[in-house]
């Protein structure tokens, strides 16, 4: 309603307001004196941004004489137009500054309260998919969570992850997408991008599969591009990353449940297998915690993948916790 009004009046000084909409105006003026003020700023911002002269009836050179002539008459005469000319100053700022702020704030209320907050969170042992404002499609992984606004801002679409998400961003060059996840922004147009960032974590691991993304930290003080069938890989210990060339397509296999490690340490590959199931797997021994293994599992339950493991790999594991809940704490170990 007030934007309506402001465009109204805005009509008005412009001479275009039609009779209807002056009549309409004249009545919302004497609805209350707070309407009457309104009117009244407006109008003062319009008189001081256009004034009552044109331009080329401004002759500089007989201004500036007259101007030197009264400057010469002495001092009081010099205090007395400054004077008048900072009230006149005070009466043309003053109402611009107040309705600026005015017309500012209430626009950025009503920006606020077009936007609403959305927020999904992919309980732990699932995972989630989710279809955004703008068509574009994320997996959420286990105990993950995304937040972004409804709708997106015109300029961009920015979410905000915490954990593991897949994303299959449409094409948009004028609006790009983004990512804001702990310590790091990832900028993207039109592409697909699995982002692995768990708070418990020490790594920060950004896999591109498709297109082209942008990451910016502060703490890495660089910019990276990346292409595809690269990965990013920040470690937030030591503030130390580094970019390698990988088969994408495998990273965002476990939206489709399947895991696949290559390369991997077993203390990474019980870290997976532990959030996929929802369970917890504390390594008992640092030297096997990091020796590196290969491996896939397609649809295999906890049981079948933990005897897989111990099958190729020399440890032992044990479940220890309550009757209900026998298989929360999985200690692994080395074999004897």
């Amino acid at each position: 309603m007030k934007q309506d009004i402001e465009i109204l009046i805005a009509r008005l000084f412009n001479e275009t307001l039609s009779s209807e909409e002056k009549e309409r105006l004249v009545v919302w003026c004497g609805e209350s004196a707070e309407n009457k003020q309104t009117f009244a700023r407006m109008k003062n911002i319009w008189d001081a941004a256009h004034p009552a002269f044109p331009a080329q009836d401004i002759h500089v050179d007989q201004a500036e004489a007259k101007i030197v002539r009264k400057i010469r008459k002495g001092k009081r005469g010099q205090i007395r137009f400054l004077v008048w000319w900072q009230r006149a100053a005070a009466v043309i700022v003053v109402p611009l500054l107040v309705v600026s702020l005015y017309l500012f704030f209430n626009r950025q209320s009503k920006e606020e309260a077009a936007f609403s907050r959305q927020e999904i969170i992919a309980p732990k042992g699932t995972y989630t998919q989710i279809t955004l404002p703008d068509g574009s499609t994320v997996w959420l992984n286990s105990g993950s969570k995304l937040s972004y606004s409804i709708p997106f801002k015109k300029s961009k679409r920015e979410t905000f992850l915490e954990g593991e998400a897949f994303f299959d961003v449409k094409a948009n060059p004028k609006r790009p997408f983004i990512v804001v996840t702990d310590g790091i922004s990832i900028t993207a147009t039109g592409t697909k991008f699995n982002v692995d960032a768990y708070l418990s974590d020490t790594l920060r691991t950004i896999t591109l599969e498709e297109g082209r993304v942008l990451i910016e930290s502060p703490q890495l003080h660089k910019k990276t591009e990346m292409d595809i069938n690269r990965q990013f890989v920040w470690n937030t210990n030591t503030d130390v990353y580094n970019v390698y060339t990988v088969d994408a397509s495998l990273y965002g296999k476990w939206k489709e449940g399947i895991l696949i490690f290559r390369d991997e340490t077993l203390e990474n590959i019980f870290k997976r297998v532990a959030r996929t199931f929802n369970v917890d797997i504390s390594v008992k021994d640092p030297a096997l915690a990091k020796q590196r293994y290969r491996a896939t599992f397609e649809q295999e339950s906890l049981d079948e993948i933990l005897e897989l493991l111990r099958m190729s790999a020399p440890i032992r594991y044990d479940f220890n916790g309550d009757k209900r809940n026998p298989k929360k704490i999985i200690e692994v170990s080395r074999k004897n």
